[in-house]
């Protein structure tokens, strides 16, 4: 049987609460606390069971699901949303959550205090040190200038990407009737495959816009509903960049990435598209865009 780890905590001053836990059945919230500890996808073992673990910082149960368990008579085993939250407590990223652990807090006792708390289970969904940091400036304000990312190494971008993702998969209402026919994608930082989607969300929804993440999302975001309609003119400024570096390379890097992720799961998933990476890569976007229609002015 899995069982919780808990340690009492006294908060002393007021906590503030960054993460929230959502009952997937109930869609109740399990509770809130100020940080959680392993979300990068790190595998445990223990008696031949594979888990990931992750620790909730200052933990605070809430009063409702409180009366659902006691209700319900049920356990802690069950799925989850581990969320990060902004200022507004309002979910900027999620990441599903098994959790193994057996605990009845019906016949022990919720704990009354803010409290340590320790999950084994299963993340859908990762989020490492750099992408944490960028998710506490995102709380406060998402990006206002377009190439904020540019600073960053490659694992950044990668980071950047999927906080663009996620935050606007999340929050963002999508004008799904623009017609706006013209765009300009600034190529100036192209120079590996997050920072071209970086960039062409940009192009197409401006700072911190998403339209794709990697060759697949991007087929689907040309279909409409994320920005532009299409077919529509995209200037590719300074595109001599992107010639120079999106070779298949650069693509094979990629496709390892996404293959070190997918090792990172509890559970692989039943279906994973694999990107060929069997030509230069700047050729495939180049393909992809055109085949919609996309008209493409090389600046």
């Amino acid at each position: 049987m899995w069982k919780a780890r808990i340690w009492k905590f006294n908060p002393g001053d007021k906590v503030k609460l960054n993460y929230s836990i959502i009952d997937h059945d109930s869609d109740l919230t399990i509770g809130y606390c100020s940080e959680i500890v392993g979300l990068s996808g790190k595998i445990y073992e223990d008696e031949d069971h594979l888990y990931h673990n992750i620790q909730c910082k200052q933990f605070v149960f809430c009063n409702e699901f409180k009366e659902y368990i006691i209700r319900k008579k049920q356990s802690m085993n069950r799925w989850v949303y581990i969320c990060i939250l902004d200022n507004d407590k309002n979910s900027i990223w999620s990441s599903s959550f098994l959790i193994y652990d057996e605990i009845y807090y019906h016949i022990i006792g919720f704990p009354e205090d803010f409290l340590d708390i320790q999950f084994k289970g299963s993340l859908e969904a990762f989020a490492n040190r750099t992408e944490i940091e960028i998710w506490n400036k995102w709380r406060i304000s998402p990006p206002v200038h377009i190439n904020e990312w540019a600073v960053l190494d490659v694992p950044g971008r990668r980071a950047w990407l999927k906080a663009v993702k996620n935050y606007n998969l999340t929050t963002r209402e999508w004008n799904r009737s623009n017609e706006k026919e013209n765009f300009f994608l600034d190529g100036t930082y192209v120079t590996d495959y997050p920072s071209f989607f970086c960039a062409m969300g940009e192009a197409i929804n401006g700072p911190g816009g998403y339209f794709g993440f990697d060759l697949p999302s991007l087929d689907d975001c040309l279909c409409g509903g994320f920005g532009t309609t299409g077919p529509f003119t995209l200037t590719w400024k300074n595109y001599g960049v992107a010639q120079k570096y999106l070779d298949k390379h650069s693509w094979r890097k990629q496709v390892n990435y996404r293959r070190r992720f997918i090792n990172k799961l509890v559970y692989e998933p039943e279906f994973y598209f694999e990107e060929r990476a069997n030509r230069p890569l700047i050729e495939a976007l180049v393909e992809t865009l055109e085949y919609v229609g996309v008209k493409i002015v090389f600046d």
